[in-house]
């Protein structure tokens, strides 16, 4: 749960559905499709590459079958394959792209999930939407519905070249301290909210989480520690809520700026008391400013966004969690794509 087996398996859009795979194959194509010579006549065979061979030296514009076949071959057979693809290297990319890209796979993953819950619920959100007589003023955030827009996302600014952008990529303090990410680093300094860091990142594993805890601790700051290995759920509940880490029976008082972990554990806190008693969860986003979506790639080449260890809790996560928040913050809460 939560990623910490680095992608042993198939691919997550693959089994799961999230994305329409295709029943064609690449079919091979013959370099004789066009001209059928019987099997005996060996030497008619070999003189047709070479006559083809002429002709393209000649200017034909042509290719032949057989190069329109290794050409085929190298692209992606079906759609769940360009989106695996899409997904590597997709912290680089726009800000549009980034927005396509998690909005597509996003509203994937809520129709598999609302296809389990069956069709019995549609119907009953039929009946209230008649009943309504039409009035959309009081209608609540409806998750499922949500559309990712590229304002959603944290775009830096057009004066960063490509060089640049790569090595503030590579170290996670120092993507965090270049303009624009935050709205203020001194506020992340001084942060003076319980349960609810200024910054949430949620990564591949355990390990990857590990690595980044070694990269901001160039920043100075108390981080989280919200993943599955070294401590347990109520542990990390105390943490968010100020009790732990001042001895016994002694609260520390300490507010986290930073929280660092993996979609299964983040959900779970998210979640943690909030069904028993109605309250908000030891995990809550209502004064969060910035979600930081981890695309670092495991020796397959997949992500958070593509592993089929992580794709389901993820987007569940975003969807009981940030979704609200981006809804009615707006502006206040950004995404971005490390």
């Amino acid at each position: 749960m939560g990623g910490d087996d680095l992608a042993s398996d198939d691919e997550f859009l693959f089994e799961e559905g999230i994305i329409e795979t295709s029943n064609e194959r690449g079919t091979a194509i013959s370099s004789d499709d066009n001209n059928s010579v019987a099997s005996g006549d060996v030497d008619v065979k070999r003189e047709v590459p070479s006559s083809k061979s002429k002709k393209r030296k000649a200017g034909n514009d042509q290719p032949s079958a057989s190069s329109t076949k290794s050409k085929k071959e190298k692209q992606p057979t079906s759609s769940s394959k360009i989106m695996i693809q899409a997904g590597r290297g997709i912290a680089l990319d726009s800000s549009d792209a980034q927005a396509m890209f998690i909005g597509t796979v996003y509203t994937h993953s809520v129709k598999l999930t609302a296809a389990g819950a069956g069709a019995g619920a549609t119907g009953e959100e039929e009946e209230d939407t008649n009943n309504n007589g039409g009035e959309e003023e009081d209608k609540p955030i409806q998750p499922e519905k949500f559309l990712f827009q590229p304002h959603h996302f944290y775009a830096p600014p057009s004066t960063i070249d490509a060089t640049t952008a790569q090595k503030h990529h590579s170290n996670l303090s120092m993507y965090l301290r270049q303009s624009g990410v935050l709205p203020s680093l001194k506020r992340l300094k001084n942060w003076k909210h319980n349960n609810s860091p200024m910054v949430i990142v949620l990564t591949l594993s355990a390990r990857r989480s590990v690595e980044l805890l070694q990269q901001l601790s160039f920043l100075k700051l108390p981080v989280a520690k919200l993943f599955a290995k070294h401590m347990s759920v109520g542990d990390q509940v105390d943490l968010l809520n100020g009790d732990g880490g001042g001895g016994k029976g002694k609260k520390s008082g300490r507010c986290f700026p930073i929280g660092v972990g993996t979609p299964g554990r983040l959900l779970t806190l998210l979640r943690h008391g909030r069904e028993a008693n109605g309250k908000p969860g030891a995990l809550r986003l209502n004064h969060t400013e910035l979600i930081v979506i981890d695309c670092h790639e495991d020796s397959k080449g997949f992500n958070v966004t593509t592993l089929k260890d992580t794709v389901p809790e993820l987007m569940q996560f975003m969807k009981e969690g940030v979704v609200g928040e981006l809804e009615r913050r707006k502006d206040r809460i950004k995404v971005a794509l490390f």
